[in-house]
C-alpha cells in the first residue's frame, strides 16, 4: 500500500532522468519549475520554427534575365508628355 520514501525528486528531475523507486515531490515549487522549463522549451521551439519557416518561404534567387531582342513592332519611342505626341490623353 503506502511505502515510505527514502528519496524524493522534483517533477522536472523525474521527467528528465526518471524517478525509479523515488517519490515525486508535487509541491508548488516543483510544479512551477517544471512549467517554467516547459515554457522555455516552447519559446526556443517557436524561434527555431519561425527561422525555418522564413527560410522555406523566402523567394528563390532568379536566374539571370535573358537578353531581350529589340522590339521591331514599335520602331519609335514616344513621349506621352509631349504635346504633339502620337499618344495623347483625351483631356486637353
Amino acid at each position: 500500500m503506502l511505502t515510505t520514501c527514502t528519496e524524493t525528486v522534483s517533477i522536472l528531475y523525474a521527467i528528465a532522468f526518471g524517478a525509479g523507486d523515488a517519490c515525486i515531490d508535487v509541491s508548488a515549487g516543483s510544479i512551477l519549475t517544471a512549467f517554467g522549463a516547459f515554457m522555455v522549451l516552447v519559446v526556443i521551439a517557436q524561434f527555431l520554427a519561425r527561422k525555418l519557416w522564413a527560410k522555406l518561404t523566402q523567394s528563390q534567387p532568379h536566374a539571370a534575365p535573358e537578353p531581350t531582342m529589340p522590339d521591331h513592332d514599335h520602331p519609335f519611342s514616344d513621349d506621352p508628355n509631349y504635346r504633339d505626341s502620337a499618344i495623347r490623353s483625351s483631356k486637353r
